[in-house]
């Protein structure tokens, strides 16, 4: 959780080397708009140092992706979509790269839009720290973030996806708060071990409903030859009990019987 005045910064040493490409995929979920530019996320020491970046919109809480270039040291995405809700997770997904001389930007595992980089323009990246939230030049968010991931190089469609169709399950408005993390490892390596949890609990549910479920049908079997046996000592051997074309088992005889 952060407010507009707090962040969580990460010393460029602790990050992985990037030499021409980076990604960042995250999970959002905004509490309260802010009238003025809202930081997700800053990689840089200086005010127009930009690569990474990602910040929101006034009033509307847009995503506006941006890096720098060796001729534009404020380049992006601008302002896509029409802003993000409040009180709704939303996955974020930020990739560029200098070979491919783009940007993309996906919602939800949707891509949402790009960015060309022209083939004379470079990008200049950082060694300055990375700030989640608020950046010393802007105010940060109001909201949550999860599942924050930082990786040196450029994320396929199909991994923006996987990373995107992996942790859906595991995060809604009434989570608890996951913690925010950075790594290069498979996107999915972390969801492993919490979706296994998840289905051990959901295997407990459906086992304890089993043996209720095993426990009514034994009691009602009981019941039923408690039943017939009142009925042999009452009525003799050879009265049964009707069924839709079960064998019933008397003390007399097995018969077939079907309902009229």
């Amino acid at each position: 959780m952060l407010t507009v005045n707090e962040n969580k910064i990460i010393q460029h040493n602790e990050l992985p080397e990037v030499t021409n490409e980076v990604s960042v995929s995250l999970w959002l979920n905004i509490k309260m708009r802010d009238i003025s530019w809202s930081c997700v996320f800053h990689k840089g020491g200086q005010d127009l140092v930009r690569t990474p970046s990602l910040w929101l919109t006034p009033a509307k809480s847009a995503p506006h992706v941006r890096f720098s270039l060796n001729d534009n040291s404020n380049a992006g995405i601008d302002s896509v979509g029409s802003g993000l809700l409040l009180n709704k997770w939303y996955h974020l997904a930020y990739t560029l790269s200098d070979p491919e001389k783009r940007s993309d930007f996906y919602i939800d595992g949707k891509w949402v839009g790009f960015q060309s980089i022209q083939p004379t323009e470079q990008i200049v990246f950082n060694d300055a720290p990375l700030y989640i939230g608020n950046d010393t030049f802007y105010n940060g968010i109001t909201g949550l973030i999860s599942n924050f991931r930082y990786f040196n190089w450029r994320l396929s469609a199909d991994e923006v996806i996987k990373d995107f169709s992996n942790n859906s399950s595991i995060i809604s408005p009434e989570s608890p708060m996951q913690p925010i993390t950075t790594t290069t490892s498979d996107p999915s390596t972390q969801l492993k071990t919490e979706t296994n949890n998840t289905a051990i609990m959901a295997g407990i549910g459906i086992g304890s409903s089993l043996v209720t479920i095993l426990l009514a049908i034994a009691g009602l079997y009981i019941f039923k030859l408690y039943r017939k046996k009142q009925q042999h000592g009452k009525y003799g051997p050879e009265v049964t009990e009707e069924s839709s074309g079960h064998e019933v088992i008397s003390t007399g005889k097995v018969r077939s019987i079907k309902k009229n």
